[in-house]
Parts: C-alpha cells; structure tokens; sequence
C-alpha cells in the first residue's frame, strides 16, 4: 500500500521581522507569552538607554607620552568618544495579554535599527487593522 499526499503540503508561516524574541507575520505576532492576531496587537517602545561621552584611552596615552615633547599634546584631551548602552523595551500587548521584549543596545546604529523595526511593526498592523 502506497501512501499518496493528501493535498498542499503545510507552509510555516514567513516572519517578516524578528525584534528580539517576537516574530512578526502576515497574519500573527509570535511572542513566548503567545501568538495573537496582528490586527488586534498595539506596539509601544520605550529607549532605555543612556549615552555617555569619555575621553578615549589612546588620548591620555599620548598626552602622558607627548607632554615632555610639545605642550600641543594636551590638545589630545579634546578628543571624545561616545557610548551608548542600556535596553530598548518593545512592549506587545494584545486584549488583556501582554509581553515586553528588552533588547540590549550597545550603538546608536543598534537602538535606531531596533526603533525602524518597531515602526516597521506598527505600519504592518495599521495596514492589518484597514484590510480587515
């Protein structure tokens, strides 16, 4: 006895954007708390982080190697550099359910492309919300 295909065969749904451990569709928001209907889910962001400017490492090492050569190396000292560090948190929340993704940040590269993807989110559920 053979076994013949009883049709299509299933298709797992694509994730058109990952932010941290929520999975976005089409049709559903992925979260570890749950998979709601897109349509029916509001996103907010919160920017936790917190930017800080230091004078790099290298620039004390030349003024503490330069100073006896040229008064000029104390000029190194104006040298900056800025950090970013802290938690983007992406709050899903759907009905009476709700979950919050905090996705560390360690560039302002980083916290901005986690930010677009939010946008990116909430575009996908307006558009969800006017289709249906």
């Amino acid at each position: 006895m053979e076994m013949q295909p009883q049709g299509p065969p299933m298709q797992e749904p694509v994730h058109l954007v990952s932010i941290g451990n929520v999975h976005v569709t089409d049709q559903a928001v992925v979260t570890p708390a749950g998979t709601w209907p897109l349509a029916q889910v509001n996103v907010t962001t919160t920017d936790q982080t917190s930017t800080t400017t230091h004078t790099p490492a290298w620039a004390i090492v030349m003024v503490v190697l330069f100073i006896w050569f040229f008064l000029l190396s104390l000029l190194f000292l104006f040298a900056k550099e800025t950090r970013v560090s802290g938690f983007v948190a992406v709050h899903i929340q759907c009905g009476g359910y709700s979950y919050t993704e905090q996705v560390p940040v360690h560039s302002a590269a980083e916290r901005a492309e986690i930010l677009r993807r939010a946008l990116y989110v909430q575009g996908l559920i307006g558009r969800a919300r006017s289709m249906g």
